[in-house]
């Protein structure tokens, strides 16, 4: 894809200064970059060992005690007030700033992120300055620091933390004659076992927005959040996905539970995902390929009887339902979610110590619902380590 000014290039591995302009909550290059948090735009740019952050009065003061920036400038310096005074605002006044701070430093040709904004861009050409697209800035957060890990693995006690509350409620629900599943008194629902999650994350400084909690068929749509009454004898699928508010980082982790004794083909479906899993996990280690590891765990639910979405891995070609292992088998966790490296078919880039991966296989059944288990581990120099201490139990 051609970017704002210039083509599609590696310019972060070249070289060129690196000019943000955007913030740190919504765009996490930009908080791994400088780690300061802001909710509007900040101007920063990265050039060999400096770091400068361009900020208003408003955030000077927290940008020099929070931020690992080299120096900060305040943006009056570039005639922020006088072009206030004039009422130019918006675009403009954007422009204005950002073409000044790069004049004072001499620089005419800068390295931007994808999502540096159109408008700006525009308006910076029609300046000078050429705006070169760095389509690597992923790849700069992908091998995490020991404090990025630590982050991480709190992210993941604490996701653990709730689930167990969840799991203590079902556990002390009672079945009705109907199978429904009541909770002092009530009908427990998958919206109130969300909330129980999401409270306990709360508690802890975690933010999660949709907590799966997907009761019998529901589960057989992997991203369905799960509504409705629970029901003994239910597999349920629960994927917990927090981000803390003041580190950023995400954890993921997915368990299948059931009070009482599901149906023995679900409890078929558990067994061969338990080990699609352990094999997924067990291949982890630098050099191995996220495909690699994909088309392991596809093998083994294949050779089980189940689809897959390999092309000849499809029981009945003519059947457009999806059913068995519909995704893929996992992906890199950090500042977002899901990011690089990919445990896929796409996956063709060797793993390296100090990724921290998913391995998280499943099997879907439109009739009876669904499996799914995921664990969270970071790449080390011979293997992986595990983050995730949940036990993989399905009867609760």
């Amino acid at each position: 894809m051609t970017g704002p000014g210039g083509s599609d290039d590696s310019a972060v591995a070249r070289g060129l200064p690196l000019l943000f302009y955007a913030d740190g909550y919504r765009f996490p290059d930009v908080y791994h970059t400088t780690k300061f948090l802001a909710p509007d735009p900040i101007i920063a740019l990265e050039d060999v060992e400096e770091l400068v952050l361009v900020t208003s009065s408003l955030e000077e003061g927290r940008a020099r005690k929070e931020s690992r920036a080299t120096s900060i400038v305040n943006m009056n310096e570039y005639g922020a007030q006088d072009l206030t005074a004039r009422g130019i605002s918006g675009t403009e006044f954007w422009a204005a700033i950002i073409k000044r701070f790069l004049d004072e430093r001499g620089l005419r040709r800068v390295a931007v992120a994808p999502y540096f904004p159109v408008a700006e861009a525009d308006r910076l050409r029609e300046m000078g300055i050429e705006l070169v697209v760095a389509n690597d800035l992923r790849d700069r957060r992908r091998t995490k620091r020991p404090d990025e890990i630590d982050a991480i693995e709190a992210a993941q006690r604490a996701t653990e933390d709730a689930w167990r509350e969840g799991v203590d409620a079902l556990r002390r629900s009672k079945p009705r004659p109907d199978r429904t599943l009541e909770l002092d008194g009530a009908v427990f629902t998958a919206e109130r076992l969300r909330a129980i999650v999401e409270s306990a994350l709360l508690e802890r400084g975690y933010a999660s927005d949709g907590a799966i909690c997907a009761p019998g068929p529901q589960a057989a749509d992997p991203h369905q959040i799960g509504t409705g009454p629970l029901h003994a004898g239910e597999p349920i699928v629960m994927d917990i996905f927090p981000q803390h508010k003041r580190t950023r980082y995400w954890a993921d982790m997915t368990r299948t539970v059931s009070k009482g004794e599901p149906p023995a083909e679900i409890r078929r479906i558990y067994d061969v995902v338990l080990r699609a899993q352990d094999a997924g996990i067990k291949a982890l280690r630098p050099g191995a390929t996220g495909r690699e590891v994909h088309e392991l765990v596809e093998d083994i639910i294949w050779q089980a009887g189940y689809d897959t979405m390999r092309p000849e891995q499809k029981k009945d070609p003519s059947d457009p339902t999806p059913r068995g292992f519909i995704h893929s088998t996992g992906h890199g966790v950090g500042l977002e979610i899901h990011e690089a490296p990919w445990i896929s078919r796409s996956g063709t880039t060797p793993l390296v110590a100090g990724d921290v991966v998913t391995i998280e296989p499943g099997v879907y059944d439109p009739v009876i619902g669904g499996v799914r288990l995921e664990d969270m581990l970071v790449i080390t120099a011979n293997g992986a380590r595990n983050l995730t201490q949940a036990p993989r139990d399905l009867v609760v």
